[in-house]
């Protein structure tokens, strides 16, 4: 099953979130674990960087970053993404960025602590605890 890790996950990790970092980061660990496993949509590139850098220094914020993309491929944000997204039902934008670029890259699954946020997405969201119960 190919996902795309949602933001919130990358953040988990990133920032180690006491509550959220074992779940999520056992969902990187197996992204991690094969190519072409898992996805990053290109918009949560700007959006981690600019979270990252309220609690870190640049560099170390950018390196996290090519972490994450060393081992995952990017989910490509276009005109038909975005134009997707700007017609979809779901309620925040971002989010229907992400859905759609979900969508065009083909993945099965958008991995997130937030299903809720997707009930109208064109991709089912699943918890990385229930990925993580996938073979």
């Amino acid at each position: 099953m190919k996902v795309l890790l949602d933001t919130n996950v990358l953040l988990d990790v990133a920032l180690a979130r006491p509550q959220f970092v074992v779940a999520s980061a056992r969902a990187v660990s197996k992204a991690r674990s094969a190519p072409h496993l898992a996805a990053i949509c290109a918009a949560s590139v700007t959006t981690l960087h600019y979270l990252l850098r309220q609690s870190m220094p640049d560099a170390r914020a950018r390196q996290t970053i090519a972490d994450f993309l060393a081992a995952m491929e990017l989910a490509s944000v276009n005109h038909a993404v975005v134009h997707a997204a700007l017609g979809s039902a779901m309620r925040d934008f971002e989010d229907a960025v992400l859905a759609h670029a979900a969508a065009q890259a083909g993945v099965d699954a958008i991995v997130t602590r937030n299903t809720k946020d997707f009930v109208k997405s064109p991709v089912r969201a699943i918890t990385p605890e229930q990925w993580l119960a996938t073979p």
